[in-house]
């Protein structure tokens, strides 16, 4: 019976390795709780306060989320996939190694998070804040990223393949090395952003700010820059074979062809 393990949660705030599946905890007060590796996958925890809670290695699939407070929480190796955070305060969250594939966080507070080698494929994160987080080496292929803010992020190494970055704010963020092959990076704000040996090709960046911009060595084959504004960037040993120019005329620089004299 789930009811006796409910009510203990709730008074000692301690259930490690728990099966927790399934169980209505809307509303509860687990601040400060201690739930490493149980099982929480398809629980209710609605508008539930989890700050500083300790759920590393938790499984929370398909768990509502939605409004929750986990701030300072603890989910390191947690599996999170297709779960329900939508308006929930992740405020400096730990989700280094976690599983969020396909996970809702739209409208999230994410700021100054650590999410380093997260799994964030195909996750819905727009208008979501992650102002300072560290995503480094974050795998994020087809996430929806649109209008979030992601100024001064860390996203060194991340793979934003066929992301959606359309009006994103990622002013001063770190993207060097970063793949974002086939994105859409429409009215996207990059200015002062480091984009050292980032690959853009086939991405759309048309209207994009890249004022001020670090592109050394960057990848833009064939990609689109219409409208783009690149005052002030860097261009050292940039690759722009075949790419849509702001002015709308199509660059040969960096083709193979062109190299060779």
């Amino acid at each position: 019976m789930q009811a006796p393990l409910r009510q203990q949660l709730l008074d000692t705030k301690k259930c490690v390795g728990c099966y927790l599946e399934h169980m209505n905890l809307m509303y509860s007060d687990l601040s400060n709780s201690d739930l490493r590796s149980s099982n929480l996958s398809g629980a209710n925890l609605n508008s539930a306060d989890l700050r500083e809670a300790r759920l590393m290695g938790a499984e929370l699939v398909y768990a509502n989320l939605i409004g929750a407070y986990l701030i300072g929480a603890n989910l390191t190796g947690a599996d999170l996939s297709g779960s329900s955070l939508v308006g929930a305060n992740l405020r400096s969250v730990n989700f280094n190694d976690a599983d969020l594939k396909g996970a809702d966080l739209q409208e999230t507070i994410l700021k100054n998070a650590r999410m380093i080698a997260t799994n964030l494929t195909g996750c819905n994160l727009s208008n979501a804040d992650l102002a300072y987080a560290n995503l480094e080496n974050a795998d994020l292929r087809q996430a929806n990223l649109s209008n979030a803010d992601l100024i001064y992020a860390n996203l060194k190494n991340a793979n934003l393949s066929g992301a959606n970055l359309s009006g994103a704010n990622l002013s001063g963020a770190n993207l060097s090395g970063a793949n974002l092959e086939d994105a859409i990076i429409h009215k996207a704000k990059l200015s002062n952003a480091n984009l050292k040996s980032a690959n853009f090709s086939g991405a759309i960046l048309a209207r994009a700010s890249l004022i001020g911009a670090d592109l050394t060595e960057a990848n833009f084959k064939e990609s689109i820059l219409v409208q783009a504004s690149m005052i002030g960037a860097i261009l050292t040993n940039v690759n722009f074979c075949d790419a849509i120019m702001p002015d709308g005329s199509q660059s040969k620089q960096g083709c193979i062809d062109d190299q060779v004299t």
